[in-house]
């Protein structure tokens, strides 16, 4: 079971990246910017952010973070299951390329929107979980990072777990930064893309 998780993960993961590149006619965009945009806007905010909160997350951004998170696990997968339900193949035996068209564009934005959504809730779900991290560990979790320099003399065990927790808790507070970034690139993504296929599918009429 584990491993058929880990690879629908994967696979979810390698599809919402690859429809964040490609557009209702299927047209991939494979420039350097077209890529990499998402990890580029999400990443250089992350390092920033990282750098500037010393101690990481107080209790009250946690709570915040926590109960906005869980708003949007629910109404992503509502939205999943409502755009699922409305979508419906062109019944017509013999369409026309207008129709083949339209049931083209429909067809790939209906799992543009459930790959790049579902994959949304999969970071909410991780990010919380990093973010109780917080509540169960709050004294390690809220070190000051800036206390502690890189010395390579006289290394011992105890100098060698300080950096292991100092580590932990840098990528810690870099992949909850990271993934909410990610987040709210995905949901305006998924917002800007559904105005503008529901303004084509306007215009067709």
């Amino acid at each position: 079971m584990s491993l058929r998780l880990s690879k629908y993960l994967k696979d979810l993961r390698t599809e919402a990246h690859r429809f964040e590149r490609t557009d209702i006619n299927n047209n991939v965009s494979t420039s350097f910017w077209g890529r990499n945009q998402r990890r580029i806007i999400c990443i250089l905010p992350s390092l920033v952010l990282l750098l500037l909160l010393r101690e990481g997350f107080n209790s009250d951004f946690v709570a915040y973070a926590s109960t906005v998170l869980s708003i949007l696990i629910g109404l992503f997968t509502t939205a999943i299951i409502f755009i699922l339900d409305k979508y419906q193949p062109i019944d017509n035996p013999k369409p026309n390329s207008k129709e083949k068209l339209w049931d083209t564009q429909a067809y790939n934005y209906t799992k543009q929107f459930s790959f790049i959504t579902g994959y949304n809730i999969v970071l909410c779900v991780f990010a919380l979980v990093l973010l109780s991290l917080n509540v169960l560990f709050e004294e390690p979790f809220s070190v000051d990072i800036y206390q502690y320099t890189l010395c390579l003399k006289n290394i011992d065990m105890k100098s060698v777990c300080n950096f292991l927790i100092i580590a932990l808790v840098v990528a810690q507070r870099f992949l909850v930064i990271y993934w909410l970034a990610s987040i709210i690139y995905n949901t305006l993504y998924v917002i800007s893309s559904m105005v503008k296929y529901m303004t084509v599918k306007i215009d067709r009429k």
